[in-house]
């Protein structure tokens, strides 16, 4: 396996952690991406292009792998998704989050590369959370925005293929 976020994070490492057994990975399910600023403009590097190009191309035994990205939670400060590289790339499935009332949540960054969004947390904390597995054989209660929406919406896709 690739530890992507234990140390730094080069262009490398994300090729890499992008690429891994892509003939066997359907699905891969990214909640990382540029600081949610409002002044980051950043996406991935040349290798890490080339590994989702590839997958895209060639993964999944020639069917092409799928890319799921959180669209990220810089709403309140101004952040938009259309300036993160990974999430505006024609080459993946940007997601974002919807309330459990089925409001935009706080968070959300407007951007028209948000292909879908799945529930996630609301209003600081007085909605609801996913609830997920944690460290040290647990399971927390507090997994919130779009970093809980993506994986959700691979899931989706997983299901979609499976019944195909």
């Amino acid at each position: 396996g690739v530890r992507m976020l234990d140390g730094d994070v080069t262009d490398s490492v994300e090729a890499q952690a992008l690429s891994l057994n892509n003939y066997h990975i359907d699905i891969y399910s990214a909640s990382w991406g540029p600081e949610d600023n409002g002044q980051a403009l950043d996406g991935p590097g040349t290798l890490a292009r080339k590994a989702i190009f590839d997958g895209i191309v060639s993964g999944r035994n020639g069917l092409g792998n799928i890319f799921v990205w959180a669209s990220g939670n810089g709403g309140s400060k101004g952040d938009s998704c259309a300036c993160d590289g990974y999430t505006n790339s024609i080459y993946t499935l940007s997601v974002s989050s919807v309330s459990e009332h089925g409001t935009v949540p706080w968070y959300s960054e407007p951007c028209s590369s948000t292909m879908a969004s799945t529930y996630s947390s609301g209003a600081n904390g007085a909605e609801k959370s996913i609830i997920t597995t944690d460290l040290h054989h647990r399971c927390t209660t507090e997994h919130t925005g779009t970093s809980a929406s993506a994986p959700l919406a691979a899931g989706l896709c997983a299901l979609a293929l499976e019944a195909k």
